[in-house]
């Protein structure tokens, strides 16, 4: 119980099969207060409410598009109000058309830009601000991609959103360290969660099978498995880490193989 005491906010965390409810199921395992978002699905909310409060800790919805600054800033100031404090975030929210950069339309490139861009600053922006405002330093945790370090057409501006992230926590790392807020992302490999439920390769059990044999462990990764990372990165062992990444994917990123 390594988190009790503290209250944590994830975005996009409303699906039981999404990263972001297995990252916010491993902060409640430790004890952690937790906030769950998500821009709709408020029955999933609920649900997700009704599991963190049967883990004995207190849990809280906010339903909230975080591509909008005020309701974001407004999701923190309810996670204040309602639960006295906010010491961690996880901006876990994000989108992925499989489109080539020939063939994306304007509608997606705004989209994917506007959630897994604008998005984060969005959240990292508001949590900091009442990090800074409370004193007690903080822990931000971004979820980023193994897309960061690998490439897999046809993702070209996913790819990008996520890499966009690596020189974003690095710098954000550097400008709030005074203040004692960490700020670190992790890449998830392959993860059977809604977010790659449209891969064409994910449609047949043969492509299923294809997608493992390009991972060295031979896998998927495990939602709890992606939990884990943000417990260390918001838990006294992550203490001394900031600017960091850390791929959890299976070996994936380091493979020979490629989709």
């Amino acid at each position: 119980m390594r988190l009790r005491g503290k209250v944590a906010l994830v975005t996009g965390a409303a699906d039981d099969r999404s990263i972001g409810w297995g990252i916010a199921k491993a902060l409640a395992e430790e004890g952690a207060d937790v906030v769950v978002n998500d821009v709709a699905m408020p029955e999933k909310l609920a649900a997700r409410v009704a599991d963190l409060k049967a883990m004995g800790v207190r849990g809280l919805a906010v339903q909230a598009d975080v591509t909008d600054a005020t309701a974001v800033d407004d999701m923190v100031a309810e996670t204040v109000a309602k639960l006295g404090r906010l010491d961690i975030v996880a901006s876990n929210a994000g989108i992925i058309h499989w489109e080539t950069p020939l063939s994306i339309t304007q509608k997606n490139l705004r989209a994917i830009t506007n959630v897994n861009i604008k998005g984060n600053v969005n959240v990292c922006r508001a949590a900091a601000k009442k990090m800074i405002a409370q004193g007690n330093g903080g822990r931000i945790v971004i979820t980023s991609s193994v897309h960061v370090d690998a490439h897999f057409p046809p993702t070209t501006v996913y790819d990008g959103t996520k890499f966009a992230m690596h020189t974003f926590v690095g710098t954000l790392a550097l400008e709030l360290a005074e203040h004692q807020i960490t700020v670190n992302h992790f890449g998830p490999g392959w993860v059977r969660s809604p977010l790659n439920d449209v891969d064409p390769d994910q449609q047949t059990e043969s492509g299923v099978e294809a997608i493992k044999q390009t991972i060295p462990l031979r896998r998927d990764g495990y939602i709890s498995e992606m939990g884990r990372a943000v417990v260390y990165f918001a838990s006294d062992d992550g203490a001394y880490t900031t600017g960091a990444y850390l791929r959890i994917d299976g070996g994936l990123g380091i493979s020979k193989y490629s989709r």
